[in-house]
């Protein structure tokens, strides 16, 4: 068993030095909880309502704000994910995340889908991705003391291609991160727990909380078993569930390995075809 926190925060736009401090602060206190892996939201670093300023107070990856993350990880013997804008060449940036643990920086993920909804319903800091990030295209699970870990970083969510990709892959652990809106709250939560369900894999969300400028985000991370042996239902229990407001640590205790015991009764990956992406590749070619 292993103890997972889900912090969520409301983040101070632009302000690097503020938001690390507070993500120190709940790592400690997850820490003192126990926990062996905290994970952030998207853009935790800097917030999601930088608009030019990402272009300043993006970094490289590993550069400060992993050096930041992995002494604090070192210090404590734990796993540290949080959401930042990384920058690449000149002019590129991504919409990353990263991944420190006791022994130094892991690794990082980009997000592969890039929202441009048309809404007003969130203010203009709402769904900038396009404008500034460029799309990742790379999948990786990183092996861990205490699991395989992937990572889905808000949009990506939304699409059970890549979550599936991540479990064959052999992710023990699949963790989303988000920067999700209020009015988007009924269309995570159900989508977070189907891709437990659908994948018989332990998932792990947290979302931005409290009112960043004119974007109201809703909190309400959470920690979903990959399922239950005795009543072959997959993606349960719902282990913890984040508050919908405030900022705060929720830590709940995750069985890494269950999912070995799900899938013999509920075998959705051994019914998987290889002729079903076959046909699904040639019906997008077709339509796009």
């Amino acid at each position: 068993m292993v103890k997972v926190a889900v912090g969520q925060i409301t983040p101070d736009t632009g302000m690097k030095n503020n938001n690390l401090e507070k993500m120190k602060r709940y790592t400690e206190e997850a820490v003192e909880s126990g926990a062996r892996l905290v994970v952030f939201p998207e853009l935790a670093l800097t917030g999601y309502n930088c608009g030019d300023e990402f272009f300043q107070v993006a970094e490289q990856i590993p550069g400060d704000a992993t050096s930041f993350f992995e002494e604090l990880a070192s210090e404590h013997g734990v796993y540290i994910i949080w959401g930042m804008p990384e920058k690449s060449i000149n002019g590129i940036l991504y919409n990353a995340a990263a991944l420190v643990g006791p022994e130094g920086y892991i690794g990082k993920w980009r997000k592969n889908t890039l929202p441009g909804h048309a809404t007003d319903q969130a203010g203009p800091g709402a769904f900038p991705d396009r404008r500034y990030f460029k799309a990742g295209e790379d999948l990786p699970v990183f092996d861990t003391a205490i699991g395989k870990i992937g990572v889905l970083i808000c949009y990506d969510i939304f699409f059970p291609e890549l979550a599936r990709m991540l479990t064959l892959k052999g992710a023990d652990i699949i963790v989303g991160i988000s920067g999700s809106p209020s009015f988007e709250k009924d269309i995570f939560e159900p989508i977070v727990k189907v891709r437990a369900m659908e994948n018989t894999v332990n998932f792990v969300y947290t979302n931005l909380v409290g009112k960043e400028g004119n974007t109201e985000y809703w909190g309400g991370g959470c920690i979903i078993g990959a399922g239950d042996k005795e009543t072959k239902v997959p993606g349960t229990p719902v282990i913890c569930k984040a508050p919908y407001e405030g900022e705060g640590i929720t830590v709940g205790e995750l069985d890494i390995q269950k999912h070995n015991e799900i899938r013999p009764y509920f075998p959705v990956l051994r019914d998987l075809t290889t002729k079903m992406y076959e046909r699904l590749g040639e019906l997008h070619r077709k339509i796009t």
